[in-house]
């Protein structure tokens, strides 16, 4: 096995391995990176996605489709290579020629930086570039709104990230392998939730049942890919979202869930409202703009 070789340090920090076909396999961890002396041909990638599957290959072929594998955890497997339309309508992806592994992180306390956001902001979207820690601070998010706070949370946790194989809080209902639209309108006509907590808000269909779920009256936590504003301002999904009304509060992550930076629905600097704490990230105190991090 891999892994084997690494350090209990390395180990902890492992964010990601990439494994591309007759290239080096990669270890990406939290401070660094690590090309291992070993590399898989067409068919030992092929027998590793056979693995990630749980060898029932053909009941991931949806997910594959999609271009991800779930597994235990709530930790997830990105996959490239040919997609292939089938007669029937279907597609299945084919030849696999990259997967990344990415390693999910359960972290109590992840939400701290942005909970004062969570309690003066009904419906807050959470942003920030792949990779930056917006899932972990969800999960932890949801569960602080749950066995905290005391609200119902309904979760549709569409790839399976947020709580698969994961203890969810008290007061949390998740709604997996439905898409996310399809999952926010089932929890909202059968669960009664005060709070629907969704990651990676991403397509029209996504806009349309938040904007729903906000008419509801219902309090919204969600994520989203963006590095600025004007990501906002200039990406159609949230464009839509931001002309629509449907979050009143954006915060910005930076590397390991750091705050970075928050706004209201009018773009509006909102960094006053941040709790200051001690960040425990492993690089010292985190200051972006005069604010305290804390959750790593």
């Amino acid at each position: 096995m891999l892994v084997h070789g690494l350090s209990a340090k390395q180990l902890s920090t492992l964010e990601e391995m990439r494994f591309r076909r007759d290239l080096p396999v990669e270890f990406v961890f939290a401070d660094g990176k690590l090309d291992m002396p070993i590399a898989l041909d067409g068919t030992q990638m092929d027998a590793l996605v056979t693995v990630l599957c749980g060898l029932a290959r053909y009941a991931f072929e949806t997910q594959m489709a999609q271009g991800y594998i779930p597994l235990p955890g709530g930790h997830r497997a990105g996959v490239c290579g040919k997609l292939i339309h089938t007669e029937d309508g279907r597609k299945r992806l084919r030849d696999v020629t990259s997967v990344c592994i990415r390693m999910s992180k359960d972290i109590p306390g992840a939400s701290l930086p942005i909970r004062a956001y969570i309690k003066k902001r009904k419906r807050l979207l959470i942003l920030g570039p792949p990779g930056c820690g917006k899932t972990t601070v969800l999960r932890d998010a949801a569960r602080w709104l749950s066995d905290e706070c005391g609200l119902h949370v309904a979760v549709a946790d569409e790839r399976e990230e947020l709580f698969s194989g994961i203890k969810p809080g008290k007061k949390i209902d998740v709604m997996q392998g439905a898409g996310k639209a399809e999952a926010v309108q089932m929890l909202l006509r059968a669960m009664g939730p005060q709070v629907i907590v969704t990651d990676e808000v991403g397509d029209e269909a996504d806009v349309k049942a938040l904007e729903d779920a906000a008419r509801c009256g219902t309090r919204l936590l969600a994520s989203a890919h963006a590095e600025c504003w004007q990501d906002v301002e200039n990406r159609p999904v949230l464009k839509a979202l931001l002309d629509a009304g449907t979050f009143d509060g954006y915060v910005f992550l930076g590397h390991h869930g750091c705050l970075n930076r928050a706004y209201d629905a009018d773009g509006q600097l909102l960094d006053e409202e941040a709790e200051h704490g001690k960040c425990n990230c492993g690089n010292g105190d985190c200051e972006h703009n005069g604010i305290s991090h804390c959750g790593w």
